[in-house]
């Protein structure tokens, strides 16, 4: 394992050095190239580009120096090793046909050794492009090719031959119209794997172009029948339409012949190295363009990004950096803000608001507590008033809460918090409402109705259960997130992300409130001390009304102008769900409270003849000993019988109507409708 361990070190070092020495060769490369561009005609084919490039996307085109050279050695072996069957005119029209050929070659040449063409001792017909031209002459005459250093020359002739492919022949000639018998010759072939590859240069007197070059090499037997070198036919292809590319590697490109020049870019830290296409051979042909999150300094230039030949003749890089962009900015042009500002006063008037109705809330609670034995807080049942306070306690700590900035956890505890405070709050009402309307449709019938306060919160709590279930499942089964919008003005803000459960929580609500707004339709004309169900009623018209409007207001309006209108319409959901209702249901008590009122005999009789005509009335009756409720019916008659209420006639005692709730006032033999 040890050894594996040292073995992996070992490799990564050496991968790292290999790579930081290609890069080394590829700048030095690059710095011939630069003293190329400022003076041309000095490097000649004796200096080239030290690097290793990958030559197959060029072997298509070394098929005519292959040919030529297989061709002239077929000569050399047919004319007892002697090129003199040919004309100087045919070495020229062979390598003006192998440019002409094939229009990436740039240049062909023909170079053999003294002594095997008796009509120069140094010959090399080259042929070239040129303006649109295919020129041709001898560069033997300026060049000494035979020297070492000439690469595409020299390394073949050096190369030992000993292995040198044979291939046999065997051709039928003919004399006039007569076949003559097969002829057998076996002649050294030279194949694409024989050649040499030359490192790039510039080729002085040669087209004075970049250039790489194949040579092929030529053949013949010496006496002892072994391979002998006799010279070279190759191709020069032209790198001209050959970009160097100096940015980094990607994993979308796929590596080429001259990638070896990736990643020697000089684009700052800020920047990323764009490449530009078209530019030939020559270093720079890049941009330095911002990264992403940092703009250009110049918000004014055209063109905005760093020249990529500018940087190569820099030597100092450093002043040529992109600004960073502001927070939560990926893009940008200049200094402009990505990320919506908050408006603090604003915010702060709107949270001073919610805190005030929490203490206002925290003061109804007390209230509540204190004088719940009141008439006109009985009259409401203080355990509800109670459980409708709580409610509202902890919906106006949701205005606490998306004060703060957005976090799963933030949207998760003010999405429980508000869903609980809202159902405790409207179940309380639809509750009561309920109580109300089973009392008031069995007005017609002689029956006990036991709806005591324990009674009534057995069929509230499932309701408050239900939520809690659903609010539960969301926490579970989906990852509480937040998502990032955008205002009309393109600033970007974060909110909670809402998900389906969230809207079927809310549509449970919707229905938990049209519940409530058909039982306030059943109780319209119910009867009861200080109008309670009328203002039940309004509470619950309000909730569904005004609470729907501003739903809509916040998905229709409030994401197009940020954070803060959201926060906007949070508050005023709040006054709408928590203030007004509270308000409808307290105000009232308040003001009999301060008026001193009280219990006024015949104020709950509920007619339903004429004006003057009580035809039927409905007095409902709570008996402390066995908290349950009665109703008592009768037709209009001076004195009613005890046969009319079921009651225990054997106690005497008084009732006193509180609201839908009723105490016995008055003897049971001098009982009179109300």
């Amino acid at each position: 394992m040890v050894l594996l361990i040292i073995l992996m070190l070992f490799w990564q070092t050496y991968d790292n050095y290999a790579g930081q020495t290609g890069k080394e060769a590829a700048k030095l490369a690059l710095e011939y190239v630069s003293r190329i561009e400022k003076n041309p005609c000095t490097g000649g084919t004796e200096e080239t580009l030290d690097l290793t490039f990958n030559h197959t996307a060029w072997e298509k085109y070394t098929q005519p120096a292959i040919l030529t050279a297989n061709f002239l050695t077929s000569i050399i072996m047919k004319n007892s090793n002697s090129l003199d069957s040919l004309t100087d005119e045919m070495f020229f029209s062979l390598v003006r046909n192998n440019v002409n050929s094939i229009k990436t070659v740039f240049g062909s040449c023909i170079a053999i050794e003294p002594g095997i063409y008796s009509k120069h001792r140094l010959f090399v017909p080259y042929s070239y492009r040129q303006n649109g031209l295919v020129l041709a002459h001898d560069i033997a005459l300026s060049y000494m090719y035979q020297d070492n250093r000439t690469e595409w020359y020299y390394n073949l002739k050096v190369r030992n031959w000993e292995n040198a492919t044979r291939t046999i022949f065997k051709t039928k000639y003919r004399s006039s119209k007569k076949s003559l018998p097969e002829h057998e010759m076996v002649v050294l072939t030279a194949k694409l794997e024989d050649g040499h590859w030359t490192k790039p240069y510039f080729g002085c007197g040669g087209g004075d172009i970049w250039m790489v070059t194949y040579s092929s090499p030529i053949f013949s037997l010496d006496l002892t029948g072994r391979p002998k070198f006799q010279g070279i036919a190759s191709v020069d292809i032209q790198l001209t339409n050959i970009n160097i590319n100096q940015c980094d590697q990607d994993s979308t490109h796929i590596f080429s012949d001259i990638d070896v020049f990736r990643g020697t870019h000089r684009c700052p830290s800020t920047t990323e190295c764009k490449f530009i296409e078209g530019q030939g051979f020559q270093r720079g042909a890049y941009e330095c363009v911002c990264s992403k999150g940092y703009y250009f300094p110049d918000i004014n230039a055209q063109v905005k990004a760093f020249s990529g030949l500018e940087m190569e003749n820099s030597s100092d890089t450093t002043q040529y950096k992109c600004l960073p962009c502001k927070e939560g900015c990926s893009e940008c042009d200049d200094d402009s803000p990505c990320l919506y500002e908050y408006q603090f006063l604003f915010r702060f008037l709107l949270l001073l608001l919610t805190l005030l109705t929490f203490i206002a809330i925290g003061a109804m609670l007390a209230f509540t507590v204190i004088l719940r034995d009141k008439p006109v807080i009985k009259a409401g049942s203080p355990m509800f008033l109670l459980l409708m306070c709580a409610g509202g306690l902890l919906v106006c700590t949701t205005g606490f809460i998306a004060y703060l900035k957005p976090s799963e956890f933030i949207c998760a505890t003010q999405t429980w918090v508000f869903h609980i405070g809202f159902s405790l709050m409207y179940d309380a009402l639809v509750a009561k409402t309920w109580r109300i309307a089973i009392i008031f449709k069995s007005a017609n019938t002689l029956q006990r109705v036991f709806l005591p306060d324990k009674e009534l919160l057995k069929r509230f709590f499932p309701l408050i259960f239900i939520i809690a279930m659903f609010l539960l499942i969301w926490t579970i089964s989906e990852s509480v997130k937040t998502e990032i919008l955008e205002t009309s003005n393109h600033l970007k803000y974060e909110v909670c992300l809402s998900s389906y459960l969230v809207y079927a929580i809310q549509c449970v609500e919707a229905l938990l409130l049209l519940l409530g707004v058909y039982l306030c339709y059943v109780v319209r004309k119910a009867p009861g001390h200080f109008n309670e169900s009328k203002y039940i009623t309004w509470a619950v018209y309000n909730g569904i009304l005004l609470g729907s409007f501003l739903l809509i207001l916040t998905h229709v309006i409030g994401h197009h102008h940020g954070p803060d209108m959201l926060y906007l319409f949070e508050c005023l959901q709040i006054q709408v769900f928590v203030t007004i209702t509270l308000t409808l249901i307290y105000v009232p008590k308040l003001i009999a409270l301060y008026r001193n009122d009280d219990i006024k005999k015949g104020s709950n009789t509920f007619s339903y003849g004429g004006k003057n005509n009580k035809t039927n009335s409905i007095d409902i009756v709570q008996s402390k000993d066995i908290h349950s409720y009665e109703i008592k019916t009768a037709v209009s008659k001076p004195i009613f019988s005890n046969e009319y209420l079921k009651t225990d006639t054997r106690q005497r005692c008084q009732t006193k109507s509180i609201g839908t709730q009723t105490h016995l006032t008055s003897d049971m033999n001098n009982l009179e409708v109300r």
